[in-house]
């Protein structure tokens, strides 16, 4: 018997920033979202005025399933940057990232732009491209790229795909001791830290890191090996920690789809889910964890830079770049 609802979920989810807020008669529809997006995206096109085609493409074009989380000067961009758009088309951009996340995903995207400043780096360096004609009867899409943050939206009338999407920071604390994947870290580190010996050697699967995190950034991707523990085998204070790293991630997107991406997970069975760990399970010491169930994927790497560069994407085996609307 799957033990999990979605008020259970929200129970046990409804603390720290960023929490996935859902209406109280039900998750909120997507229609809107699809809308929304589509009204944000046709004003951000028709503010670039000649350069459109700089950040305007076909759907069918390779450039939409070309994705990456590194540095532009590492991983070339295709679209419209920040950088070379006018203070209105600015405005535009944003106001497009803001129709497709929440209020916390949009907090942190900003956070992890921000980042760019510790390296030296230039915040506005990120990427706008749409796919296709925004609110059409057929598939449209969009991107927002940069170092260590992608997002991919993929609509077909009033149903939207979110995956995958990325997270990364670098420096994982900030001069000024902010931490921007906070809960991402200490959370896990919490869940490993709090098992029994026998669940541990379990959920540890490898003493020593993996140093990236698998799935790297192909288009397709298929389970991985099922180590780890699952989550049938954790008691309650355990289980709302995982619960907790699965709303870290999916309370960065709106409520109507980060709602029914959950109860996808729950209708499979979250207690399929399966917690895996490598690396070290002392702070700032280099490690890897993993989420993985029957319709998703959750890697999480912290092993470069003594522990101070974290690599972080959410994968969905049928969905990703809206393979289940095509």
């Amino acid at each position: 018997m799957n033990r999990w609802t979605r008020r259970k979920f929200l129970e046990a989810s409804a603390f720290g920033a960023g929490a996935i807020l859902l209406a109280r008669h039900g998750f909120a529809q997507q229609g809107s979202l699809a809308a929304g997006m589509a009204q944000a995206a046709n004003q951000f096109l028709n503010s670039l005025g000649p350069n459109r085609d700089k950040a305007a493409f076909a759907f069918d074009s390779a450039e939409r399933l070309r994705w990456h989380w590194t540095t532009p000067r590492g991983f070339p961009r295709n679209g419209m940057a920040l950088r070379d758009m006018t203070p209105a088309q600015r405005t535009a951009a944003l106001a497009l990232l803001r129709s497709g996340v929440s209020e916390a995903g949009y907090k942190k995207s900003l956070d992890i732009m921000a980042l760019q400043t510790e390296l030296g780096q230039d915040p506005e360096l990120f990427y706008v491209s749409v796919f296709g004609t925004p609110g059409g009867r057929d598939p449209w899409g969009w991107r927002w790229e940069g170092h260590h943050l992608s997002r991919h939206y993929t609509i077909l009338g009033e149903r939207v795909t979110m995956t995958p999407f990325f997270h990364g920071t670098w420096p994982t604390q900030t001069r000024a001791g902010i931490r921007v994947m906070a809960r991402e870290e200490d959370a896990a580190r919490e869940l490993v830290r709090s098992l029994d010996a026998r669940r541990q050697s379990i959920a540890i699967f490898s003493r020593e890191t993996l140093f990236r995190h698998v799935t790297w950034n192909e288009v397709r991707v298929s389970p991985l090996e099922p180590v780890g523990l699952l989550v049938s085998e954790l008691n309650p204070a355990q289980e709302r920690l995982v619960l907790e790293l699965i709303q870290s991630y999916l309370g960065s997107l709106p409520a109507g789809v980060a709602g029914p991406m959950f109860e996808r997970i729950t209708r499979t069975g979250l207690d399929k889910v399966r917690f895996g760990w490598a690396g070290s399970t002392e702070a700032r010491r280099p490690y890897y964890w993993r989420l993985q169930g029957p319709t998703f994927l959750l890697e999480h790497d912290n092993s470069r830079n003594g522990a101070t560069h974290i690599h972080s994407v959410w994968r969905d085996y049928e969905a990703d770049f809206g393979a289940n609307l095509l």
